[in-house]
């Protein structure tokens, strides 16, 4: 019974020894000067972002069609019509119908055209007949280089490709252009419907 109490008696003793070191423990290790820790300062470290933009060289015409409609002539000579509304010694139905063409890419662009085919062959427009272009900016600024702005003869497939504006821009607000057309038609053409398609061409500028 004696040694059951001294046993308990340890115990106890052993007990309160535990509570004071480990309360001592606690109490030196708030209190003691920091050391190393875990907070990462002092220094720091630079990225890249970057990319390259891409060169799209790319036109349309917003409006492909051009018609004069029924066109009349007299016998007083040379019929001259243009997409302007111009009518010399002939009538017509429909004049003012122009092509609008637009740089849809995101470089500045060479403009050049024929027509598709060699004129009098399926594009016929009677003796001393021919059919001429002109460009105009449909948006302001919209050729910053040359343009062809005075009536000019739509080449022939063979025929070398005609200028239509050195450098058309790239911008949404300036990089459309109007394509007018003008004939001129001679009295012996004979009646019939008459159609010509004609190409625009590309190149950076």
């Amino acid at each position: 019974m004696a040694q059951d109490d001294i046993s308990n008696t340890t115990l106890a003793l052993l007990l309160v020894v535990a509570i004071v070191v480990s309360v001592g423990g606690t109490y030196v290790v708030l209190n003691r000067s920091p050391g190393i820790t875990g907070l990462f300062t002092g220094t720091n470290t630079n990225g890249t972002v970057s990319f390259t933009q891409q060169g799209v060289l790319s036109i349309r015409l917003t409006d492909a069609q051009t018609t004069f409609g029924n066109v009349t002539s007299t016998a007083n000579g040379t019929c001259v019509i243009n997409t302007e509304g111009r009518q010399g010694n002939c009538t017509s139905t429909l004049s003012n119908d122009y092509m609008e063409l637009e740089n849809d890419g995101n470089v500045p662009a060479s403009i050049t055209m024929n027509s598709t085919k060699d004129r009098n062959q399926t594009f016929k427009l009677g003796t001393g007949g021919n059919q001429s272009f002109r460009a105009a900016d449909q948006e302001t600024s919209a050729c910053a280089g040359t343009l062809t702005s005075s009536y000019t003869p739509v080449p022939n497939a063979s025929d070398p490709q005609a200028a239509v504006c050195t450098a058309l821009r790239h911008n949404d607000t300036e990089d459309l252009l109007r394509i007018h057309y003008q004939l001129q038609i001679g009295t012996d053409l004979t009646p019939g419907n008459q159609t010509e398609n004609v190409t625009f061409w590309a190149s950076l500028a």
